[in-house]
């Protein structure tokens, strides 16, 4: 369990994500006891759902968002060269691909040990991580129906 010094800086950050959705204007859920926010937001075709978690003991804000669709077996070889052309330009973040159940998750992360964390930091989490999916998720899901050669899946991913 998190010292109370880690609570203290986890509830603060939890606290500042909240205020920066507040202002902001977006729908969200908050479970406050595990520091855990559920949003979304719709891009240009397919909805993301956002899980952002702050976790006191690792001193982590780590933001979660699952692809709304399964890539069927005979696409996975495809998507993991779709995902691995994806994240090999990415500055921050990154999509977590299983191989073995064909779930895609785009991950970002950030953290806090010994700092404050302002709305700042959630603001860009959350924009960032929105845009990155949204320029990727139909991409994904395009790749995972057509089929397509891996030089042209690297192409179009780019």
């Amino acid at each position: 369990m998190a010292d109370e010094k880690k609570l203290k800086q986890a509830q603060a950050a939890f606290q500042a994500l909240c205020e920066m959705l507040e202002e902001e204007d977006w729908h969200y859920e908050k479970d406050a006891e595990n520091f855990v926010i559920t949003c979304g937001a719709q891009g240009d075709d397919l909805p993301m759902k956002i899980r952002i978690e702050v976790d006191p003991e690792r001193q982590l804000i780590i933001l979660l968002s699952q692809m709304p669709f399964t890539i069927p077996e005979e696409r996975r070889t495809a998507l993991a060269v779709a995902v691995s052309a994806a994240n090999n330009g990415m500055i921050d973040g990154s999509f977590d691909y299983d191989y073995l159940s064909g779930d895609i998750v785009f991950r970002m992360t950030s953290s806090f040990r010994g700092s404050l964390i302002g709305k700042d930091i959630f603001e860009y989490m959350l924009l960032c991580s929105c845009y990155t999916i949204d320029k990727y998720n139909d991409k994904f899901l395009i790749v995972a129906k057509k089929d397509m050669s891996d030089e042209e899946i690297l192409s179009f991913i780019d």
